[in-house]
């Protein structure tokens, strides 16, 4: 019972029609940004993860430096 509530709660949270315009689906935003073969891609939740490692290894630079 509370799978089902949260199943309708996550479908009603992510509806296409309050978050994207009426020609633009979640299926639109998955594939390539571009026109057909020209590589280019939306970014993704998992490009963002990156940022961390990158976060982690500017900040241990500058501790070794300012000390």
């Amino acid at each position: 019972m509370a799978a089902a509530a949260a199943a309708a709660l996550r479908a009603w949270f992510w509806n296409e029609r309050f978050w994207l315009p009426h020609n633009v689906t979640w299926a639109d935003l998955a594939g390539e940004a571009g026109p057909p073969g020209s590589g280019l891609q939306y970014p993704r939740a998992s490009h963002v993860l990156s940022a961390f490692p990158l976060a982690l290894g500017i900040f241990a630079v500058r501790l070794l430096f300012e000390r």
